[in-house]
Formats: C-alpha cells, sequence, structure tokens
C-alpha cells in the first residue's frame, strides 16, 4: 500500500531518531475562529544568521518555488493561521491579535481563522486540508512538528496555496516565505554569555559542572540553539574548563519534562552541579522547580546552582530573572514577527512577491530555497539593571507589562515598588 506523505515522513524520522530516548514538539491545541494570528517562527536546519549556513539562492527564485501564481490579485479572501498549542500562551495572547490587527489594516476585508493542531501532526495536516477545501488563500504556519511537516507543504504547493512559515517553521517542502528571530543568534548569545561567566571566575573553579538541557528533538529551533551554544562551549569542553554531567532533551518544550530531566540529572550528579543551561524560559522554570525540590538553590553564590538558558520570555521567566535565580533572557518583540508575517500574508493573497524590505535571506528547508525575514533578538541579564532592560525590552515592546510581571512572589520586590507601586 502506498504511504501518505506524512506517513512517509513519520517513517523517516522514527529511523533518523532510533537511538533518541524522547522526541515530540510543543503542541496542544483549541480551535477559535476569527483571530487574526500568526505565531513564532523556528527556521530549517540551515537556517541562521551567518552566511555559511543559509543558500545562496537568489530571493527571486526561491519565491518562485511557493509562488501563489493561482491567486487573485485584490483585497479580502480567508488566512488561516495554524498554531501548534496554546502553550506558550503567547501565540493565542499576543501574537495573534497582533497578527490580526496588522492584517486587518493592510486589509480589512480579510478573515483570519485560527485552528490549533492540538500537538499533533496529522491533525495539522488535515487542518490545512480543510482550510484548502473552504477557499483559504494563505497558510501561516506554525508547525506541530516540523520533521512531519512536508506533507502539509506537498498539499499546500499542490493547491497552489502560499504556506508562510512562523517561527517554528515547516520543513522539506515549499513556501512562500517565513518569519522567525534567528534561533542560531539565540543561541550564540547564551552560549556566548554563559563563557563569559566560566572564564571570568564567577562560577568559581575550573572544571564547571553543567547540566545541559536542550529543546523538543528534531526541531530546527532545537537544532539551530544547540549549534550556536556550541560556540562557545566546545572550546570550553574540550579545553577541561567545562564538564557536562548529564545533558537531555525537551520532549515538546514542557517545563514538566524539564522537571523530571533535572531531577534525574540531580540524582545521577549527586547534586553536584554548579550550571545549568537551557533553551527556552519554561526549561529553565523547570530546571530551577528540580533545583529547589532538592532542597538546593538557584542563584550565584557558592553552593548555588547558576541557571543559564532563558528564551521566549514567559511571566514567570522574567520573575526569575528579577530574583536572580535565571541569569538571562533572549527577549523576542512578539510585535514585529506578527507585522512581519501580516505583510507577508498581504503579498501573498495578492499574488505578490515577498516584499523585498522584509527578505533578508533565502534559506534551504532542506527541499527549497525560502525567502527568509530574520528578525533579531534582544538579550538581558541578571543584576542591579535588570529592570531598566525588562522595561525596555519586554514592557514598552507590548511582550508582557508590570502588572502581569509583578505578581507573586516578586510582588514586594524593589524593582516592582519601582515600576509597579
Amino acid at each position: 500500500m502506498e504511504r501518505s506523505p506524512l506517513a512517509a515522513a513519520r517513517a523517516r524520522k522514527n529511523s533518523a531518531l532510533r537511538s533518541s530516548a524522547r522526541r515530540s514538539r510543543v503542541l496542544i491545541g483549541i480551535g477559535v475562529a476569527s483571530l487574526a494570528l500568526a505565531a513564532t517562527a523556528c527556521s530549517s536546519s540551515s537556517s541562521s544568521s551567518a552566511p555559511a549556513s543559509a543558500s545562496n539562492s537568489s530571493t527571486a527564485s526561491a519565491a518562485s518555488a511557493a509562488s501563489p501564481a493561482s491567486v487573485a490579485s485584490g483585497t479580502g479572501g480567508l488566512v488561516y493561521f495554524m498554531i501548534p498549542d496554546t502553550v506558550p500562551s503567547r501565540y493565542i495572547q499576543q501574537d495573534g491579535p497582533d497578527f490580526q490587527a496588522a492584517l486587518e489594516k493592510l486589509d480589512p476585508g480579510v478573515t483570519v481563522k485560527l485552528v490549533n493542531a492540538n500537538g499533533n501532526e496529522s491533525t495539522q495536516e488535515s487542518q490545512a486540508r480543510a482550510a484548502i477545501a473552504a477557499g483559504a488563500k494563505a497558510l501561516v504556519v506554525v508547525a506541530a512538528d516540523p520533521p512531519l511537516s512536508g506533507g502539509l507543504l506537498q498539499i499546500a504547493a499542490q493547491a497552489k496555496v502560499p504556506v508562510i512559515g512562523y517561527e517554528n517553521v515547516p520543513i522539506d517542502g515549499p513556501m512562500y516565505a517565513q518569519v522567525e528571530f534567528n534561533p542560531l543568534e539565540a543561541g550564540q548569545l547564551q552560549g556566548k554569555y554563559f563563557a563569559q561567566e566560566v572564564t571570568s571566575g564567577a562560577l568559581g573553579a575550573t572544571p564547571v559542572t553543567l547540566a545541559r538541557l536542550y529543546g523538543n528533538q528534531g526541531d530546527v529551533y532545537d537544532t539551530q540553539m544547540l549549534a550556536g551554544q556550541n560556540q562557545y562551549l566546545t572550546p570550553l569542553i574540550n579545553a577541561g574548563k567545562v564538564k557536562v554531567v548529564c545533558s537531555a532533551y525537551t520532549p515538546n518544550w514542557a517545563e514538566a519534562s524539564a522537571v523530571t530531566e533535572m531531577q534525574q540529572c540531580l540524582s545521577s550528579a549527586g547534586n553536584k552541579v554548579r550550571a545549568v543551561l537551557g533553551f527556552y524560559d519554561g526549561i529553565t522554570q523547570g530546571a530551577i522547580v528540580a533545583i529547589s525540590n532538592a532542597h538546593l538553590k538557584a542563584g550565584t553564590a557558592a553552593g548555588d546552582v547558576t541557571v543559564f538558558g532563558g528564551q521566549n520570555p514567559t511571566t514567570p521567566g522574567l520573575q526569575y530573572l528579577i530574583a536572580g535565580q535565571q541569569q538571562d533572557d533572549v527577549i523576542k518583540p512578539f510585535l514585529l514577527e506578527a507585522q512581519a508575517a501580516a505583510q507577508l500574508a498581504n503579498a501573498a493573497v495578492r499574488g505578490e512577491k515577498p516584499p523585498a524590505s522584509l527578505i533578508t535571506q533565502s534559506v534551504n528547508d532542506g527541499s527549497d530555497n525560502v525567502p527568509t525575514a530574520f528578525l533579531n533578538e534582544d538579550y538581558i541579564t541578571a543584576g542591579a539593571s535588570v529592570g531598566t532592560l525588562i522595561n525596555k525590552y519586554v514592557v514598552q515592546t507590548g511582550t508582557d507589562s508590570w502588572s502581569q510581571i509583578c505578581t507573586s512572589p516578586i510582588t514586594s520586590s524593589s524593582i516592582c515598588k519601582s515600576y509597579q507601586p
């Protein structure tokens, strides 16, 4: 019997990851109608801000791979925004409304429908089929499971419906364009800061015993962030200045999984872990919970476990940053990504090429060269100026608010008293 694209992809994935202990993706979902939403992008394993990791093909040829030639010019039409889950909540609470507002401003006649895959790539593929049958003129997709997303892209390509990848982008198929914060750059920022703390002696004598908690294995964001971190960690490991005592992937990027992994790490290492390097706020949050459960302290003093690797800021992650329990955070202005996605969707619906002002590179996604809009992250670290940095890069960009951040357990902190009297 001939296998579907999704079944074939699943077989390839299972073979490639047979030796892996755990594999999955960050997603759950609910269906919500009439919201113009856009989610967050993870580029393909070849995507990065470094020219060496991106294709040199022209943007024009990349755009033609998934050009929506069959879409009639004009305003209006149906756009589907396809997300993997309600966690992280940014997709529903921030990116979605921002995307809707931006796209409606560009084209008041457009209708946007949000669907959630409930963490299941088969469901997302079915949703794509249903969207096409309903007359969708464009699909904005945060992939439920990027290594299995090629089938969805082929279905859309056959129907000549343009796909715009957003944050955790689909791979292995033609796309109109994609937008994301650069995952390689995020890993580089985290790795560079951790390396500075090691070499400065802030973490004490070497080798520094390190627990590494990665993201969801096989996701492009995980692959690229790991490459970015390793640019700075590998030399330290080879020089004997860092000793990795345990490492694990985090299925679905889930905090609960990170708690379990960190507990196992502490147990296997006899609690002799000086630092943790994660990939995302949910993972660092899980690590901090496990550290507390082991009657240890997350902090910077001698005897503490120092936690690095925040990214994609959550409210609890920002609270840990203020409290000094988490040392850094890669900040993403979600509004900028949503607005960029709206511009791409508007151009796709009109049958136009991706706006040249947005596209920074053409990136090979394993099948096609995709015009890619890479956005730059901000980066903040704990310390005396953390309140000023959060106010500038998080609150003033609308990514979070002091009223949400300054809740228990940091309500009485000096920073909250300053910004949320």
